[in-house]
């Protein structure tokens, strides 16, 4: 629901979504106040019934946040570990096929330097920009042609390759799961459940029978700490795109450490 946010400025995005919840909040103290008046009677009015049903309400809907916060969060972690996953396979296939006579070990370990600089150069910044890349699939495809065609002639080579073939079933694995974890997000039915228990919770808060500053103060400062757990939620809810996304790290490092570029 909140994927036209990965392509504004990060610091945009949090003064929009914690921005929006202040505006309305204030505006609705200030309108309401008659009505609530009316109907609650003068200050302190019937706070303590208004309190009790906030309470109640935002006990439930603070659980539902901090769990929705929490998954968002182990998603974000996940989608790291994966990407360091990936990464270390092919830094252990990189440094099997080293193994292989020439010219064949070449041409498999240029196969690896293409895909990983495919990997940095273009994957990382189409699945920040909310696009699914499609080279890396035949960089693959044409590694495991190359792979498949040797033909060992000495037992220690039959050893290698069986090896070789072994890591690679791992690291085609560990990027189909990267590719997976990259399609996730929080289904739009729930964010309409966070949405309508935002809404409800700042009705209530102008409900309150306070004096004006006060609760103009107290209000914006709880509708700005729901914002922000609105911001974070958001932010983290596609771990792949926007300026918070993973970082290629574990790829960046593999590349110059293991293959030496």
């Amino acid at each position: 629901m909140f994927t036209w946010i990965y392509g504004l400025p990060i610091w945009l995005v949090f003064l929009i979504i914690t921005g929006v919840p202040v505006l309305l909040t204030c505006a609705g103290i200030v309108l309401a106040r008659p009505t609530v008046r009316r109907i609650f009677g003068p200050e302190p009015g019937n706070n303590d019934t208004v309190i009790m049903v906030l309470t109640v309400g935002g006990v439930f809907y603070g659980l539902l946040l901090g769990l929705i916060a929490a998954a968002t969060y182990e998603s974000n972690d996940h989608a790291q570990g994966l990407i360091a996953d990936e990464a270390a396979a092919v830094g252990t296939l990189y440094r099997e096929v080293a193994a292989y006579p020439e010219p064949q070990r070449a041409v498999l370990q240029n196969d690896l330097v293409d895909y990983t600089q495919d990997v940095l150069t273009v994957v990382f910044p189409k699945l920040r920009a909310g696009e699914e890349p499609m080279g890396g699939t035949a960089l693959v495809t044409r590694f495991q042609g190359h792979l498949l065609a040797f033909q060992p002639e000495t037992k220690a080579e039959e050893i290698v390759h069986a090896a070789t073939i072994e890591q690679f079933a791992r690291f085609d694995s560990d990027r189909r799961h990267r590719i997976n974890a990259s399609q996730g997000g929080i289904p739009d039915v729930l964010w309409w459940v966070i949405l309508v228990g935002a809404a409800i919770n700042l009705v209530l808060l102008c409900l309150f029978s306070l004096k004006r500053g006060a609760h103009l103060l107290l209000g914006g400062l709880f509708a700005f700490f729901l914002g922000t757990m609105l911001f974070l939620i958001a932010a983290m809810d596609y771990p792949f795109r926007g300026e918070l996304s993973v970082s290629p790290q574990p790829f960046e490092s593999m590349y110059a450490n293991v293959m030496g570029r």
